[in-house]
């Protein structure tokens, strides 16, 4: 009943907002807008850049704006930040983890996504993640939309990877095995849960993996077993081990804007940039969810043994998120400088908890589910036509 009455909240909005859209076409009549360049330099088969060449389709079909996708050939992902804030591209997927000072505020709300996978089971911990990092940057801080501001840019939404596994050449299943592997983190709380179980944590771009796992440079990747596909990893993995190391990345802005590209846009072509946003955000969730269930079965078919977890490891990686919250507290206060970060870290988990539950309502492929949960929990507490504009 729930996912029904999101449904028809969604379905009047978005009507709502198409038909306020093509009134303003109609009657206003604008000359077009310049071309409008969106940086996204993943891979085609990544479950993120699929949405977002979907979003820019319908944004392009419902405006008089031109947006146009553009790959690693114009920004590599470490240069998306620096070209929204310089102007190069109007809009970009930003990985927030290449600039940990200047996104700390959101950074630590992304440190702490192991909580996903921990504590109460969510249907979909990207889900969960995705709507517990909207409502903690869209309405509850501040400092983080200052810090996006202070890089010339308009943060629209996040959006979340499936949970993390490992992805490794050769046979991996216990504690024991793990120890002295080569395994690439992502980020600074996975890569201490490596040290944690004796491995060795190394630090290269995700292009980069098929060869240094080719070369015996890695030994095993944190991802997930989706990316097994996305990446082009099926000749270089042996095993794939779900559930550990846990947790999610959700610390991208999937669609950021340059904040003077936002500011000359009509208000109307605002709000529809804006009231889509969260659709991005379902329709990530669904792709992430799709390209999973398909790369695990590639996966099988290409003679790859898929692994759960015992039970050393379970609760090796429980007992490890809740001790790595105090080390993730100390170094946003000392290395960082954030301030108030126990009342955030608790703000936070409390948000990953509460999204768990409205999440697990929800069907996995239910992209118009998402997205009216997501319009009725944040967005619609959002005025979008003074968004983004002080």
């Amino acid at each position: 009943m729930q996912t029904k009455i999101l449904k028809r909240a969604w379905n009047w909005a978005a009507r709502r907002s198409m038909m306020a859209s093509a009134a303003a076409l109609c009657c206003l009549a604008p000359a077009a807008q310049a071309e409008i360049r969106f940086s996204i330099p993943q891979a085609d088969a990544n479950a993120v850049t699929k949405a977002i060449a979907k979003n820019i389709a319908y944004l392009n079909e419902n405006s008089d704006m031109e947006i146009k996708q553009y790959g690693e050939a114009l920004l590599k992902q470490s240069e998306v930040a620096g070209g929204l804030r310089d102007g190069i591209v109007g809009i970009g997927f930003v990985v927030t983890a290449y600039l940990p000072a200047e996104y700390s505020e959101m950074n630590l709300m992304a440190n702490l996504s192991m909580l996903a996978t921990s504590g109460t089971p969510a249907k979909s911990p990207g889900a969960a993640a995705t709507g517990a990092m909207m409502e903690y940057v869209l309405l509850n801080c501040p400092e983080c939309l200052a810090q996006f501001k202070a890089q010339r840019q308009v943060f629209l939404s996040p959006g979340s990877t499936n949970p993390y596994d490992l992805l490794c050449e050769g046979s991996v299943t216990t504690l024991e095995e793990l120890k002295g592997k080569k395994i690439r983190s992502g980020a600074a709380n996975f890569g201490r849960w490596a040290e944690s179980v004796g491995a060795t944590t190394v630090s290269i771009p995700s292009g980069d993996v098929f060869d240094a796992m080719s070369q015996g440079v890695l030994d095993c990747n944190m991802l997930s077993t989706a990316d097994i596909v996305s990446n082009g990893l099926l000749d270089v993995v042996d095993t794939a081990l779900l559930g550990v190391p846990g947790g999610v990345y959700s610390g991208f802005a999937s669609n950021t804007v340059n904040i003077d590209t936002w500011m000359s846009l009509s208000e109307e072509n605002r709000k529809l940039l804006f009231n889509t946003s969260p659709v991005l955000a379902a329709d990530i969730n669904v792709e992430q969810h799709n390209n999973l269930a398909q790369a695990t079965k590639a996966a099988t078919e290409a003679g790859i043994t898929i692994n759960e977890i015992g039970e050393d490891l379970r609760q090796h990686t429980a007992d490890f998120v809740q001790a790595d919250l105090a080390i993730i507290a100390e170094q946003f206060k000392s290395q960082y400088g954030v301030s108030d970060v126990d009342r955030k870290i608790e703000l936070a988990a409390s948000l990953i908890e509460k999204w768990k539950g409205l999440t697990n309502e929800i069907d996995l492929m239910d992209r118009d589910g998402y997205a009216a949960l997501y319009q009725q929990e944040i967005y619609s507490k959002i005025d979008p036509a003074t968004y983004g504009m002080d």
